[in-house]
């Protein structure tokens, strides 16, 4: 019986030392993958963040020129405005180049002519060079006049312009900003979601592993336990069964007849078929007093 109690043991406990390997194994390959998934998607994640912050700062190197121009163009149109046009004085006009070589050269022909024909220094040489003079202020003057204005209305265009293309660098800016904040929230959001997930998947993992180790070596002892039981069990039932035999032999069931029994049963016995619940059916057989005297052992 302590055999078949022994075979029943060592077979639980190598079943439950098996299948808690088993579980263990289990466990790991699966916290192994998930520690890998996890740590490839915190270096994509950690890419891709990379990427959007390079083209982050690609896109503001990108729009720098038109930026300090914007800045520029700003100032430049801020003082046009806080310094509206202001006509050139007359004074100014006839210190133009311009003027000052035209009326040089128109003088010195009328002088010229006038001498020519003997009226240098005569009334009508007077009056021509006041009416040239006078005429060459005037045109001089208006040329002056629409050049200083024209300068001015193409520097205020040119600045505002500027200042155009400045707002716009701007405006591309804040999309590009916005666009790039957005990217980058989404990867770490999503890639910590995804990390989570894993880190999740990792402790269920060692969860299910401690869970399945337990459940073999709680199997294991409740196998040990049943084999100590069966054990006992067919102990007893051999143990009772040996001593019914004894009504075969230690009883001398058969010495009604003046035999020896040649059925030794095992120690213990009654010697009589009452512990098998059967009736004896020699308790009313006389056996005959020849027997005795034949030499038979009794």
């Amino acid at each position: 019986m302590a055999t078949v109690a022994a075979v029943g043991i060592a077979a639980a406990v190598a079943g439950g030392v098996t299948q808690a390997h088993a579980a263990g194994q289990a466990a790991t390959a699966q916290e192994t993958k998930a520690q890998q998934a996890q740590q490839l998607e915190l270096k994509n994640q950690q890419a891709g963040i990379q990427f959007q912050q390079q083209e982050w700062a690609g896109q503001q190197q990108a729009e720098a020129p038109y930026q300090a121009l914007g800045s520029t163009a700003a100032n430049a149109y801020t003082n046009l405005l806080n310094n509206p046009f202001t006509a050139p004085t007359l004074s100014q006009a006839e210190q133009t180049p311009g003027y000052q070589f035209n009326l040089q050269q128109g003088t010195q022909a009328i002088n010229e002519q006038a001498a020519a024909t003997g009226n240098l220094n005569s009334g009508n040489t007077g009056v021509a060079l006041q009416k040239y003079g006078q005429g060459l202020a005037t045109n001089t003057y208006q040329q002056a006049y629409q050049n200083s204005l024209n300068q001015y209305q193409t520097n205020l265009a040119a600045a505002g312009q500027g200042v155009g293309m400045g707002l716009t660098s701007t405006g591309q800016l804040g999309q590009f900003g916005q666009s790039a904040a957005n990217n980058l929230s989404n990867l770490y959001l999503t890639g910590g979601q995804q990390q989570a997930s894993q880190l999740n998947n990792q402790g269920a993992a060692a969860a299910a592993g401690i869970m399945g180790q337990a459940n073999a070596y709680s199997n294991m002892y409740n196998g040990i336990a049943n084999s100590f039981s069966q054990g006992a069990a067919m102990g007893g039932q051999f143990g009772s069964l040996g001593g019914g035999m004894g009504g075969y032999g230690g009883g001398g069931g058969y010495g009604s007849y003046g035999m020896t029994s040649n059925y030794g049963g095992p120690p213990g016995g009654t010697g009589s078929y009452a512990d098998y619940g059967a009736p004896n059916p020699y308790s009313t057989v006389q056996a005959p007093s020849t027997y005795s005297t034949a030499g038979w052992p009794n």
